[in-house]
């Protein structure tokens, strides 16, 4: 079973990422620079694919959101909470808020709808789009890959397909899990300071 994933990785690996990063951007992304330290994705190919999945991602959810308001995406998630906040601080900040985005999490889906949305022209956000995906894909991946490195600085050499693709899953669970509840918080302290007050 593990050699099968071992080939699939080698083969299919980078397209994991290019797809992994749409669905789930940071969490996918540190496990892969983890597996491109441990050697078994190339940390150039990550990165490009990271990259380029991030870009056609938030890209396209620009489109729908400036050209198809109507469609039942668009509506869904301008339904959100956060989405009144992010079309303000577009408003405020557009330029800013481009280029940063990506690193906020929780507003990753419907900042690009947004943006679509508040029609901020397709070229300005097309050069930034791309200024950001490739800062956010490096310094990832950046970081995954470093994760490798203070392992084995700490626990030696890793040894064994199994244990990296473990320590690999658990290094994405483990920053999915810290990323949903630290969205939960700062979501919480929001509505708290929104509420009015007697």
């Amino acid at each position: 079973m593990l050699h099968w994933i071992d080939q699939f990785l080698a083969s299919y690996g980078l397209i994991v990422v290019y797809f992994g990063v749409i669905i789930e951007g940071d969490s996918i992304l540190l496990a892969a620079g983890f597996l491109a330290h441990q050697g078994i994705l190339d940390p150039i190919g990550v990165f490009l694919a990271a990259f380029a999945g991030s870009l056609t991602g938030d890209q396209a959810l620009y489109y729908i959101g400036r050209y198809a308001r109507d469609s039942r995406l668009v509506k869904r998630q301008s339904a959100r909470p956060a989405f009144t906040r992010v079309l303000d601080l577009i408003k405020r900040h557009r330029v800013l808020f481009i280029l940063s985005f990506r690193f906020i999490y929780g507003v990753r889906t419907i900042s690009p709808i947004a943006i679509g949305i508040a029609g901020v022209p397709p070229l300005l956000y097309t050069v930034l789009n791309v200024i950001a995906a490739a800062t956010w894909a490096a310094l990832i991946t950046t970081i995954g890959y470093v994760f490798g490195r203070l392992i084995e600085e700490y626990s030696g050499r890793l040894h064994g397909f199994e244990h990296k693709l473990l320590i690999a899953v658990a290094i994405g669970a483990v920053s999915l899990v810290i990323l949903h509840f630290g969205r939960g918080a700062l979501l919480k302290r929001q509505d708290r300071s929104a509420a009015p007050k007697d």
